[in-house]
């Protein structure tokens, strides 16, 4: 997608939403209008967002990977967000055809056939989207989605943790590493892995897709000839059948990674976000 394309719609997303009035108190959960799903509040504040980890035995190149290990994810810095809501679990294969077919949307999953997405996954996380697909379900909902700050906050809550639950990995928590299910599961299946704010599977289940280009951290000094506006930035991890991403390294939720917005993954998916709405009437 080029930026003249994207700036249109985030444009379009932005003129949907009304803020809060200032010191109104919001309720913890809401439902969605048009998709009713039911989102999380993250309430305005700070968190820390990124880490200062370094590698200095420079696992990338033992790992066969080019980019070395977190010089991206740097500095670990304090960031102060409004509050917005987000939702609780992930888009689910069932709620993509509910929008398809409302609006007659074909530019539908890859490994969807006849306009069917395969037999028994209704309730898992829809995968095989590119960023556009993702975006252009996220407007019908008049959300948008979250941006990486946004993401990470709901993620990790406001102490700093490196996991939805705590600081401790523990096998089994998350749909994660080679020893889970190997494909995805029913949104919401590993109870464990939910965040501070009650947001389900942002540690494993699909990596998600989220509303920013892949660009440098304010304060960071690493060059990349990927950072600029090519590649938009993928959030979490997902199941895992082999490869690099399972290991210690990219579960951290302050983890980032980057993808062409017209590519597509069996274990990306996405979910949704918006400010706070006024009640109709207020």
């Amino acid at each position: 997608m080029n930026e003249k394309k994207y700036t249109v719609l985030l444009a379009l997303c932005l003129s949907i939403f009304q803020p809060a009035c200032q010191g109104e108190k919001l309720p913890a959960t809401t439902v969605s209008e048009i998709d009713q799903k039911e989102m999380v509040l993250v309430p305005a504040g700070e968190f820390v967002m990124g880490t200062n980890k370094t590698d200095p035995e420079n696992t990338h190149l033992r790992i066969g990977t080019v980019k070395p290990l977190y010089v991206d994810q740097q500095p670990e810095r304090k960031v102060f967000l409004d509050a917005y809501y987000i939702d609780r679990f992930e888009v689910t294969n069932k709620e993509y055809k509910r929008f398809a077919d409302a609006v007659q949307y074909t530019d539908l999953p890859a490994n969807w056939v006849d306009g069917e997405y395969p037999r028994g996954l209704d309730d898992h996380p829809v995968t095989n989207v590119t960023w556009t697909q993702a975006m252009a379900y996220a407007l019908w909902a008049r959300k948008t989605l979250p941006t990486e700050a946004q993401w990470e906050k709901a993620a990790r809550g406001a102490d700093g943790r490196i996991y939805p639950w705590g600081n401790e990995y523990a096998k089994g928590q998350a749909n994660i590493e080679i020893d889970a299910a190997r494909q995805t599961a029913p949104a919401g299946s590993y109870p464990r892995d939910v965040s501070p704010y009650q947001a389900y599977d942002m540690s494993g289940n699909v990596m998600e897709w989220t509303q920013d280009w892949y660009q440098a951290y304010p304060g960071n000094d690493y060059q990349s000839s990927r950072f600029g506006k090519n590649f938009k930035v993928l959030r979490g991890n997902g199941y895992q059948k082999a490869g690099h991403y399972f290991l210690e390294a990219y579960r951290y939720l302050f983890h980032r990674t980057e993808a062409e917005p017209d590519e597509f993954f069996e274990n990306v998916g996405f979910r949704c976000a918006t400010p706070f709405i006024k009640p109709k009437g207020n």
